[in-house]
């Protein structure tokens, strides 16, 4: 199959571009050709082949793994995480400010997730609230199950933007709060507040879920300097 070259200096973005389209379409793990297939395929260097590679690794496409070449990769908004963290490290943006885009996002999730959540949501809810409730004294347990919690959240909204949203700023709040000396803050509470904010959803109730989502993220927004000293105000991430 011959490729149209098009402007050679963009070639590499125009492979990238074409890749992606079929890239799509397969499923996560799927191994890609070789960089001497795609070369002979496409009619171009590997030197055009590997910069392909990188541009598509970039957009979180793919992997390289040694021995299997390109290999497709899950969407997980990882490229949305870094983008996060480098806006703290350039001062650009502070840790509550992020706590704001948390609410402003989770508040209209849970509206939304009283209206459409299903069975299995509930479930996975009550599940890690149990989990939140067993694991009190335990720091790691009780961060996995009340991260878990908020993006089972986002999946019961029914919009797959929120997922993407949400589960980059769990992982670089993950990284915060592992670090941070703080957490978890007054964590009675959270497992009370997480257990209304199920319940509220449980009983398709969106005002009642709104008040409770957002009681409980302005609470921590509250302790946000003590939660992430040295990320917070005006001072550098």
């Amino acid at each position: 199959m011959s490729f149209d070259h098009g402007v050679r200096r963009r070639l590499p973005e125009t492979l990238a571009d074409t890749l992606q389209d079929e890239i799509l379409r397969l499923p996560v793990g799927e191994r890609l050709p070789t960089e001497a297939e795609l070369a002979e395929r496409f009619d171009v260097s590997r030197t055009v082949v590997r910069e392909t590679a990188r541009l598509l690794v970039q957009r979180g496409l793919v992997t390289v793994k040694p021995g299997r070449g390109m290999v497709v990769s899950e969407f997980d908004g990882r490229l949305i995480a870094d983008q996060y963290s480098l806006l703290l490290r350039l001062s650009e943006g502070s840790f509550e400010q992020l706590l704001e885009l948390r609410l402003v996002l989770e508040v209209e999730m849970a509206v939304l997730a009283a209206a459409r959540r299903n069975e299995a949501d509930l479930e996975a809810m009550h599940a890690e609230n149990d989990r939140l409730a067993a694991n009190v004294d335990v720091r790691e347990k009780f961060l996995d199950a009340d991260l878990s919690f908020h993006e089972i959240l986002a999946k019961a909204s029914g919009n797959p933007f929120f997922s993407l949203m949400i589960k980059p700023i769990n992982g670089f709040l993950r990284e915060t709060y592992s670090s941070g000396p703080a957490y978890p803050s007054e964590a009675t509470d959270t497992v009370r507040e997480h257990a209304e904010i199920a319940e509220a959803i449980a009983a398709g109730d969106p005002s009642r879920a709104r008040f409770a989502t957002e009681n409980h993220l302005r609470r921590i927004m509250r302790h946000a300097d003590r939660l992430a000293p040295g990320r917070t105000g005006d001072e550098p991430a």
